[in-house]
């Protein structure tokens, strides 16, 4: 048997979410897999829950963080008393501060995931709440070779530390739902939570700009977050209207939909360390990949080993650099149909969920 502990779980939208997902349920093929997940919508939760019960079994936990966080370790440990569980993961060290002396007391192996932004508190306390929780597990796996870089800075003398990039979903075998209409070409894709880091409002720039060339371009925002307010003012003030659609949160259907009508994805995110806030990785790429779209990236994190530059993308060094690349790829559809290919071709051969889980497992068993 195999725990997952977890905050950051579907019906929740987001890439550590889809992560953990496909995790547990490529585990689940091989192993009874229980995951103790936080509850974030009644509805939603028991849609997820019910469409995989046949690979998975969710035990869901609500209420304020101080008791849900203690609520799991309730209802773990009849599971470990059992000696039945082969190990526990975690998608972040909170998901196993307050049971990892407890864990290591009953000998049970732990694997925790780290993606980056929490190793980069300035808060000493909180530092030290990380590192002391990180240095007491089994395995460290992190999402690319530059969060390994950020763990190692972290605690220098953690022995165990593996990366695996992440798998992305290969949304080709999914049903299209065409549920919004994209009225005008080129169209371009965002796909991320709308916050200032993902770098939103650099590509409204650059649409703006890009209008003169390409009249019906379409700029598609996908996704939720504290920046959309804000966003739609900007597309107000440079009259972009008609030219930029918000779709909001979006499906896996509407997802496939999506990158059926789009020709490039430009996701430019900024290096906010300073602000605790970096890329680690970045599944979104990967899933417009497999689709055979190109991506635009920010040489930020971990996005490089995401993106490769001017094989299955572009990376760029300045944020300013956004239009011209974008103008680029657009005025020369051949170059993007070679970086398309080629960035589906390493999509299929190194990210899909039967490869990645046979990593995770190597890492698991190693």
């Amino acid at each position: 048997m195999i725990i997952v502990l977890t905050q950051c779980f579907p019906s929740r939208i987001g890439g550590i979410e889809s992560l953990l997902s496909n995790l547990a349920i490529g585990l689940g093929k091989k192993e009874k897999v229980i995951v103790f997940a936080d509850r974030h919508h009644l509805f939603y939760d028991a849609i997820y829950d019910n469409q995989h019960k046949d690979q998975i079994i969710v035990r869901r936990t609500s209420g304020i963080k101080f008791f849900r966080r203690r609520k799991k370790i309730k209802e773990l440990k009849p599971f470990i008393e059992s000696k039945k569980v082969k190990l526990v993961i975690a998608d972040t060290w909170k998901s196993l501060e307050l049971s990892i002396n407890y864990l290591n007391e009953k000998k049970t192996p732990t694997l925790c995931l780290v993606h980056g932004n929490e190793l980069l508190t300035k808060d000493h306390k909180k530092s030290q709440r990380v590192s002391q929780t990180l240095e007491k597990v089994s395995t460290i796996v992190a999402n690319s070779k530059f969060t390994v870089n950020l763990v190692k800075n972290l605690i220098p003398n953690k022995d165990n530390i593996k990366y695996v990039y992440p798998g992305a979903i290969n949304l080709n075998n999914v049903k299209s739902d065409s549920f919004i209409e994209i009225k005008g070409s080129p169209a371009l894709i965002t796909l991320a939570r709308l916050e200032k880091r993902k770098g939103h409002k650099a590509i409204l720039k650059a649409v703006k700009e890009l209008i003169s060339d390409f009249p019906k371009i379409q700029y598609i925002i996908a996704g939720e977050g504290p920046e959309k307010t804000h966003l739609q003012q900007l597309v107000k003030k440079y009259a972009l209207e008609s030219n930029v659609v918000f779709t909001g949160l979006v499906n896996d259907s509407q997802k496939k939909y999506l990158f059926e009508q789009v020709d490039l994805m430009v996701m430019p995110t900024l290096d906010e360390r300073e602000k605790r806030s970096i890329e680690g990785f970045g599944i979104a790429y990967l899933e417009a990949a497999f689709f055979g779209i190109p991506s635009i990236a920010s040489d930020v994190g971990g996005t490089k080993e995401a993106v490769l530059h001017n094989k299955t993308g572009i990376i760029i060094n300045n944020i300013d650099d956004i239009y011209q690349s974008i103008h680029n790829l657009l005025i020369n559809p051949n170059q993007r149909k070679k970086l398309g290919e080629s960035a589906r071709k390493r999509a299929v051969e190194d990210f899909n969920w039967n490869i990645v889980i046979k990593k995770y497992l190597d890492a698991i068993n190693n």
